[in-house]
């Protein structure tokens, strides 16, 4: 995986589009204080990146479609599934908290690019990971920096951070997956 080919493209997009992703960002922030909205409005800053990945048209909108054709449930299901997996593990031991942040890197992503479940998103990121071993951990070790790097710059560095690594993550979901269509349709997608 060519790392610093994909985060020079996701910057050029991002720069291109600073506002709308800032803007994003900021709502996605401020929306996830009401603990209802945490997986759709990730869903859709998700759908913004995998737009900016795409190099699509990004509107302000977009974070919004989290809320829409069936998202909420699926973007929950899939958070859901994660926070239960993350709680036990963090439990057990921390480092298997970030463990299983690297296995479930992808599956967000996956939720919006492919349209599924997040049931199959938790099943396609295992492979993927299992397939691609290196690459989850050194792709969750760059965005972790990026974000660090943001939190340092007195918070306001997030509003570039994490626009800046979600779409590194959507663009290398994509590459590890092999998918760059669009899933126009979630709704006809499975719920689970």
């Amino acid at each position: 995986m060519n790392y610093e080919g994909l985060l020079k493209s996701s910057w050029n997009f991002q720069k291109d589009n600073i506002v709308v992703y800032a803007v994003a960002t900021l709502i996605a922030f401020v929306g996830s204080i009401f603990i209802v909205t945490i997986a759709p409005l990730y869903y859709g800053l998700m759908n913004v990146a995998v737009k900016g990945a795409r190099s699509q048209p990004v509107e302000i909108n977009d974070v919004f479609e989290g809320f829409k054709n069936g998202n909420f449930v699926r973007s929950w299901v899939y958070m859901l599934i994660y926070l239960i997996v993350v709680g036990i593990a963090s439990e057990i031991a921390s480092i298997l908290g970030t463990i299983v942040g690297i296995i479930f890197i992808f599956g967000m992503p996956l939720l919006v690019i492919k349209g599924y479940g997040g049931v199959d998103a938790v099943k396609e990121t295992f492979e993927l990971v299992k397939a691609n071993p290196v690459e989850s951990l050194v792709l969750y070790i760059i965005m972790a920096v990026l974000n660090v790097i943001g939190a340092i710059a007195l918070i306001i560095g997030l509003l570039v951070t994490v626009p800046l690594s979600t779409i590194f993550l959507a663009k290398a979901t994509m590459e590890v997956s092999g998918t760059t269509a669009l899933i126009e349709d979630a709704s006809a997608t499975t719920v689970a």
